[in-house]
């Protein structure tokens, strides 16, 4: 059993030493496989070399492994669960480890988990759900680059990426019914979602409040393809359309494609998000009269009612997220990175 395909919970580090475990009990041939796997490729990429795997000792309930002299993998068996601890040598190597674990789990979705321990609002505890199926992303830049945002020219350490929640029927039906009812307040004809991450987000949300659905494309790729899909232009003339998109950073692809629906006689005032990243979307779209509805935010991902146990995230993670949320071009400059300052198109 790879670690690509282990299912990993109670993900904890102290100092050197990085302790996880399997939901279920592994059989001796899964754990050989998998001390092989770490051993020879996971941690290549954290030491920078393949280590050695020597059998230190098998008994009823621990099958133990020395990597070296520095190294060592204890698999610890209990009634219903395999514990695995990994000893490093320094804390950075075990930390590079936790992300990557992180990173690569099976995720244990739990709904009613997250209802129970987040004691805080509606976004707090979306954003929760966000962070335990996986949906946001870190990078230090060492183990993968940093992810580009803004027109996809300027970076960041902080990636949303919520094209797999439907991958997760309890906390997806969960998320399109507290955006119905947030939804249900707002006066539209037609649902417009955008091209490709949203599509699947705008459909189910259009099927929950049966409002007709079509999609707009980020861009007009060949003659017969056009901007406006699933829709004949005069089914547009005078109605309110309702944009969807998962998240927004400045809003201008969402601008363009509003100025395309009032082009061909839609009425677009209204503009909902699964997630505002808050920086400065909400103002841009102000600014041509419409308003933005969301249902978490930035704020909301690090608010301190949402414990490291569910986001996983290191505090030299959440130092970089923070250094970079408050300052971008300095943060920029501190990675070797040129900083942007976009206008829209």
């Amino acid at each position: 059993m790879e670690i690509t395909k282990l299912a990993i919970k109670d993900l904890k580090l102290k100092e050197n030493i990085l302790n996880f475990s399997t939901p279920h009990l592994l059989e001796l041939k899964e754990i050989e496989n998998l001390a092989n796997d770490l051993s020879k490729n996971i941690l290549k990429k954290i030491i920078g070399k393949r280590l050695v795997l020597k059998e230190l000792k098998k008994d009823a309930n621990c099958v133990s492994y020395l990597l070296n002299r520095n190294y060592q993998l204890h698999f610890i068996f209990d009634i219903n669960e395999t514990r695995i601890t990994f000893v490093g040598k320094k804390r950075e190597e075990a930390e590079k480890l936790f992300r990557i674990l992180r990173e690569q789990r099976i995720l244990l979705s739990n709904l009613y988990e997250i209802l129970s321990n987040i004691k805080g609002n509606l976004s707090e505890i979306i954003a929760a759900l966000l962070w335990q199926i996986g949906a946001i992303k870190v990078s230090m830049g060492d183990l993968r680059p940093y992810f580009k945002v803004d027109e996809r020219k300027n970076r960041s350490p902080l990636y949303i990426d919520l094209k797999g929640l439907p991958n997760y029927p309890p906390i997806c039906d969960f998320i399109i019914s507290a955006a119905s009812l947030v939804l249900s307040t707002i006066q539209f004809d037609l649902i417009c979602g955008i091209e490709a991450g949203s599509i699947s987000l705008a459909s189910l949300i259009a099927e929950r409040l049966s409002k007709p659905m079509f999609f707009a494309r980020r861009e007009k790729r060949y003659p017969e393809a056009p901007i406006l899909e699933g829709i004949k232009l005069p089914e547009l003339y005078k109605r309110k359309v309702l944009l969807i998109d998962d998240t927004i950073v400045k809003g201008w692809t969402k601008k363009r494609i509003i100025n395309i629906i009032r082009e061909n006689g839609g009425i677009c005032e209204s503009c909902f998000v699964l997630l505002d990243r808050e920086q400065g979307g909400e103002e841009e779209l102000k600014e041509i009269g419409v308003k933005l509805y969301s249902l978490t935010t930035l704020s909301a991902l690090f608010s301190p009612n949402i414990p490291r146990e569910i986001t996983f995230i290191t505090d030299e993670e959440f130092k970089e997220i923070e250094k970079y949320l408050k300052d971008p071009e300095g943060w920029h400059k501190e990675k070797g990175f040129k900083y942007y300052h976009l206008t829209p198109k």
